[in-house]
């Protein structure tokens, strides 16, 4: 994998398909701000809520069959 430098402030969400589903991690520079905080919500619904992650995951088939 290619090493990610994150500038300060930033933040980011590491997701990783495993054969037991999605592994959510997330990575962020420098105190925690807006960035830190949203990925933390992100990160949390995609753990917690099972409706928010199947909706993305329905997203991204409708994305892979073009229909945006």
């Amino acid at each position: 994998m290619t090493e990610v430098k994150l500038a300060d402030q930033q933040a980011a969400l590491l997701l990783q398909e495993t054969v037991d589903g999605l592994q959510v991690d997330m990575a962020y520079e420098g105190q925690v701000g807006l960035a830190a905080g949203l990925c933390e919500v992100i990160a949390r619904r995609l753990i917690e809520d099972e409706d928010f992650r199947q909706e993305l995951l329905d997203q991204v088939e409708r994305n892979a069959a073009g229909d945006y």
